[in-house]
């Protein structure tokens, strides 16, 4: 079994990971959110921040490239191999974001495996690091699929990572498990399933169906519950014991971290909470209350309000 924190923009920046993963353990890898390929000469230290390695205590990190220009591509590539120590890079061609898509960026490169071939058969030879790829079944239909997998199958990608939705979906409706299946056979890389792993007997039904898929990246579902690598690893429906007050500390240490930071701290940790409070049950309306607060005390109040309930058995 190979678990992988998934790269989400805005949630699994290096901050939350030195934090998750000093407190939780199951997770072998975690993917980086992508870094957008620009048009220049030289790469900056400002523009691998993320990435530089005193900024990241968990040392089993996989950069992102999201672009399809070949030169800063390469160039990118080489100075994370070079300079910064990185063995692997993935290519993200599944982002569904339209400002990218209508740039051929992420799934939206997806209808032209003609501009995949190209790309490909002009990075490969020129980087010095394992290259994979991130991808959905494709923009507009599953029907593009198999174009793309014939491309992708003819280069040697340390894997593939694979979400079962197509771009226009962005993440809204369910899976596509039923044309997920029906591409397996087309995938001659080491695939990865990616996609609606929320909770452990949605992982046991996605592992029961496709019982040849030993690798799986979890993205919400590690803030739906931290806990869930853990429980995929033991086979355990049920949350460890300990687990509220692991949780608190995990949670206490995320948000100093994030105050000391983030200048915006309360913004960015109201997006957790839309995550955190429906692990701890907060009810709809407690949680809107959290989520308008403004002021400071009051903010501490109500999260200590909710911690403390948590912690006293709530779930």
């Amino acid at each position: 079994m190979h678990l992988i924190l998934a790269p989400l923009h805005g949630f699994t920046d290096s901050t939350f990971r030195n934090v998750y993963f000093k407190h939780f353990h199951a997770l072998d890898e975690a993917m980086a959110p992508f870094i957008s390929l620009t048009h220049a000469d030289k790469i900056t230290p400002l523009k691998v921040r993320e990435l530089l390695p005193l900024n990241n205590h968990f040392k089993a990190l996989i950069p992102q490239i999201l672009g399809n220009e070949t030169s800063e591509f390469i160039l990118l590539c080489n100075y994370l191999s070079d300079e910064l120590g990185y063995t692997e890079v993935n290519w993200n061609l599944g982002c569904p974001i339209r400002g990218i898509v209508n740039k051929k960026r992420g799934s939206g490169i997806l209808p032209y495996p003609e501009l995949i071939d190209s790309l490909l058969s002009e990075i490969i030879p020129s980087i010095r690091l394992k290259l994979s790829v991130k991808l959905r079944l494709g923009l507009n239909s599953a029907e593009e699929f198999p174009a793309v997998i014939d491309v992708l199958n003819k280069y040697p990608l340390s894997n593939i990572t694979l979400h079962p939705r197509i771009g226009i979906q962005q993440y809204e409706g369910t899976v596509m498990l039923d044309e997920f299946e029906g591409m397996l056979p087309l995938i001659h890389h080491s695939l990865i399933y990616n996609g609606d792993i929320h909770r452990y007997d949605q992982f046991v039904a996605i592992s029961n169906r496709f019982p040849a898929i030993s690798s799986f990246m979890l993205g919400r579902g590690i803030f739906h519950n931290p806990f869930l690598p853990e429980m995929i690893r033991e086979g355990k429906s049920v949350l460890p014991a300990g687990a509220e007050e692991r949780y608190s500390r995990y949670y206490r240490e995320l948000e100093d971290t994030i105050k000391t930071e983030k200048h915006f701290w309360m913004s960015k940790m109201k997006e957790y909470w839309k995550y955190f409070g429906a692990f701890m049950h907060v009810d709809e309306k407690s949680l809107l209350e959290l989520l308008r607060c403004k002021d400071e005390m009051e903010w501490n109040r109500l999260t200590s309000l909710h911690l403390n309930r948590f912690m006293e058995g709530a779930l």
